[in-house]
């Protein structure tokens, strides 16, 4: 009698072992030989379920990203009691640093992601970049003291506070930034560092000054005449 196959288990194998190979060699080293190997697969048979290494790229990214956003979202949106709007966003925006082991692998799995996209790039642009930048205008209208948007299909959009705007894009490339010095210069950026300076761009968020309403003021009554 012929052994059923699960083909979604399979394909479930097959982007572990490929996010393996990611982490070890980058996404260039995700090639249907290479992905086989470490699955421990014949070439053949990897070629059953993708038929060159574009197809099997892609669906590899798509999986690493639905990997990375069960991983990372719940930490982000949980609940979380902070001293200060300031301290409460940091630890957010620290989700996303790779300040330990496990966020270091993190950061490599949406590196790949993103030199996925840079490689084939879509009409609205990086889905990464946008989601991103969604998370950093969300932070900043928190400080500025306006509400947070309920959905992110809100998120995603531009913020009526323009000031809103131009934070979120300082902070997104100073966190941008900040991450590639930790990873790439961890001496200089030790988790600290990275810490103190994240909180001091914080702070320099300036609030929403609420708008001025001019006073009213009553019409001028005439005196009253007197009567003659």
């Amino acid at each position: 009698m012929p052994r059923l196959v699960d083909h979604d288990q399979r394909r479930a194998e097959l982007g572990a072992a490929a996010i393996r190979v990611i982490l070890r060699e980058g996404l260039g080293g995700v090639t249907v030989r290479g992905v086989a190997a470490e699955a421990g697969w014949s070439t053949g048979s990897l070629r059953h379920y993708f038929r060159n290494q574009h197809e099997l790229q892609s669906y590899v990214v798509e999986a690493t990203t639905d990997a990375l956003r069960r991983r990372v979202l719940p930490r982000v949106r949980r609940p979380r009691t902070a001293s200060s709007a300031v301290e409460g966003v940091a630890s957010i925006l620290e989700e996303m640093l790779p300040l330990d082991a496990g966020r270091r692998e993190e950061y490599a799995l949406w590196s790949a992601i993103v030199e996925w996209e840079r490689q084939h790039p879509s009409e609205g642009g990086s889905v990464t970049w946008n989601e991103q930048r969604a998370l950093h205008r969300q932070a900043v209208a928190l400080l500025r003291g306006h509400e947070p948007a309920q959905d992110l299909d809100r998120a995603a959009l531009p913020h009526p506070d323009p000031e809103v705007e131009l934070w979120a894009a300082l902070l997104h490339t100073f966190v941008d930034g900040l991450a590639a010095q930790i990873v790439n210069t961890p001496g200089q950026m030790p988790a600290g560092t990275a810490g103190r300076l994240l909180r001091a761009l914080l702070r320099a968020v300036p609030p929403a000054v609420p708008p001025v309403v001019p006073p009213v003021v009553p019409p001028a009554v005439p005196p009253a005449r007197p009567d003659r």
